[in-house]
């Protein structure tokens, strides 16, 4: 079955419930799933850092693993640009530096960006 790789790069908005159940629907059919937060899309993973109003996406991301996503990663630099910590992360993604993200993209067979 063809690996999935999801590049979640935008600030949560609008398309972010779409982005959400496409890769849930990844997990449900058990097709090799991997989901990349970075630039912006590491916000989405945040709760209350901002006083802009958005979509609060953090609660629904945590719901990955229980669909057996379990390769969900953050680009390290973009949470740094970002100012963020690592302790404000979710415990169910690692980080990943720029060469690890470049590999998987390169490994995976399609790539989806939001």
């Amino acid at each position: 079955m063809n690996s999935v790789l999801y590049l979640v790069r935008s600030y949560p908005g609008i398309l972010a419930n779409e982005t959400i159940d496409m890769v849930l629907v990844s997990g449900v059919f058990t097709q090799p799933t991997t989901v990349i937060f970075m630039d912006d899309g590491v916000f989405q993973l945040v709760e209350g850092k901002d006083t802009i109003n958005r979509k609060n996406t953090a609660k629904k991301w945590s719901a990955l693993p229980t669909y057996e996503v379990e390769n969900i990663f953050v680009h390290e630099s973009s949470v740094r640009e970002r100012n963020l910590e690592t302790a404000e992360l979710p415990n169910f993604v690692n980080l990943a530096t720029d060469i690890e993200v470049k590999h998987m993209i390169r490994k995976a067979d399609c790539v989806v960006n939001d």
